[in-house]
């Protein structure tokens, strides 16, 4: 083996480290979670801030009054309250007046609203 292989799988090597580096350098920032560029106080939201999921048993439980229906409501007006319930929500959630407490009770209900909509769809068999 001459000086020139040497050198040349030397910089063969270096080359492959750098390019190696470089994509698990990429795959590393593709995993962080997205940077928050605009927040209205200027910090992330704590942990009470996050909106609960609420469990299946309290959705079963209650779906019917979340979205304001009977229990033996049809389909079709089940489909209306969920519509006319969201709709409120983001009147609220999107106000220019609504303080940051309104606008997290707005979604906190709006999470509500989609996972008993979701629930009663599902356990109905409809579409």
């Amino acid at each position: 083996m001459s000086i020139v292989d040497i050198g040349v799988l030397l910089l063969g090597a270096l080359g492959g480290w750098f390019v190696v580096s470089l994509v698990i350098t990429l795959v590393r920032q593709q995993r962080e979670p997205p940077v928050i560029l605009h927040h209205e106080s200027h910090e992330m939201p704590s942990e009470d801030a996050r909106v609960k999921r609420p469990s299946l048993g309290e959705i079963a439980a209650t779906w019917h009054s979340a979205l304001r229906v009977r229990t033996d409501a049809s389909v079709d007006e089940i489909e209306a309250a969920y519509h006319q319930r969201i709709a409120e929500c983001d009147a609220v959630r999107f106000s220019k007046s609504a303080g940051s407490n309104e606008r997290q009770e707005a979604e906190r209900q709006r999470v509500m609203l989609d996972e008993a909509y979701n629930f009663i769809r599902t356990s109905r068999g409809s579409r």
